[in-house]
């Protein structure tokens, strides 16, 4: 067996040669994104694994390419897939896992930081230069932190808030046992109404798709912050940022844009809604780091390894995404 994997960080690279070494498996790293002019390499090996690249998204030709050189899985090194054509996957049989879960508190630490950073005007105060008592803060007890989904992640950020003193609400598609006593569930409306902060930490998908719209906006509480450290098309940008022009909203923390993934092979801030945005002194941009801990870089790198091995040594993966 021999594996090939796509887009590979500096990073990535010693949890690649540590998994390869102590499971006996050649893996091929190529730095690049999987693209009609290295494809032609996966025709080498078995298994193929890669975090979908623009081209995925458009071409057809990538996924006849894949199975004509005999690969018949894709494993992806992310939760969320919304980056592969589950019709063109299937239609050539190709089976497609993901990384359903790492270290959550990667992200939920990120998102409590982010929401500390918010309530004490952080972002304002560097982008500004302001003089140390020009930007007042409100304090967490002071304030309702509400959680969109509370999931692995989302019930890290509910009991990390919790616990340093913060009153907390959500919204989620089914409550979570361990947060009872520490989060009141609230309906979507409500999460609106009263939160000071929302975290969104939801997938993308049909149903949250600009689930942040401009009727939502006008929905949430005046001089809110919204944090989202899930996925950029989550919010309607042209709606967030006519929500910032207005001064209603109190701020934004985004780790993810909007078209995002068009731009990390060419530099994130030259997405145009990077610049749009940072017009505006209370909005804090980081480029989808939020996951980048040492631990989770790890994890990630050893999940999609073993559910490409997996697939190709016992027919299944208990990653498997159903088509």
């Amino acid at each position: 067996m021999k594996l090939i994997y796509y887009g590979v960080s500096d990073d990535e690279v010693k949890f690649v040669n540590r998994w390869s070494f102590s499971n006996k498996v050649p893996v091929t790293i190529i730095k690049e994104g999987i693209s009609s002019e290295n494809i032609h390499l996966a025709g080498l090996h078995d298994g193929v694994c890669l975090y979908p690249s623009p081209e995925m998204r458009q071409s057809e030709l990538l996924y006849r390419k894949l199975r004509e050189q005999g690969i018949r899985q894709l494993s992806v090194k992310s939760t969320g897939v919304d980056g592969i054509n589950f019709e063109w996957a299937q239609k050539y049989g190709l089976t497609v896992t993901n990384v359903p879960s790492y270290s959550p508190t990667s992200v939920g630490h990120f998102a409590i930081m982010s929401i500390l950073m918010l309530l004490r005007n952080i972002p304002t105060v560097l982008q500004t230069k302001s003089s140390r008592k020009t930007a007042i803060g409100r304090e967490l007890q002071d304030v309702t932190v509400g959680i969109l989904g509370t999931g692995r992640i989302g019930s890290v950020v509910a009991e990390g808030i919790h616990a340093l003193g913060g009153r907390v609400i959500a919204s989620s598609s089914r409550e979570n046992p361990r947060l009872k006593g520490k989060v009141s569930y609230v309906s979507f409306e409500e999460l609106l109404k009263e939160s000071d902060v929302l975290s969104i930490h939801v997938p993308l998908s049909e149903k949250s798709t600009y689930l942040f719209s401009e009727e939502t906006f006008a929905k949430m509480k005046p001089d809110s912050c919204l944090v989202n450290t899930a996925r950029g098309k989550i919010v309607d940008t042209e709606a967030l940022i006519q929500c910032l022009a207005t001064g209603k909203m109190g701020g934004a923390a985004l780790d993810t844009l909007e078209d995002e993934e068009k731009y990390f092979s060419v530099g994130w801030a030259n997405n145009p809604y990077y610049s749009r945005l940072m017009t505006f002194p209370n909005v804090m941009i980081t480029p989808h780091i939020a996951y980048h801990t040492e631990l989770a870089v790890q994890e990630i790198v050893e999940t999609s390894l073993t559910n490409a091995r997996d697939i190709l040594l016992a027919g299944s993966s208990r990653n498997t995404i159903s088509l």
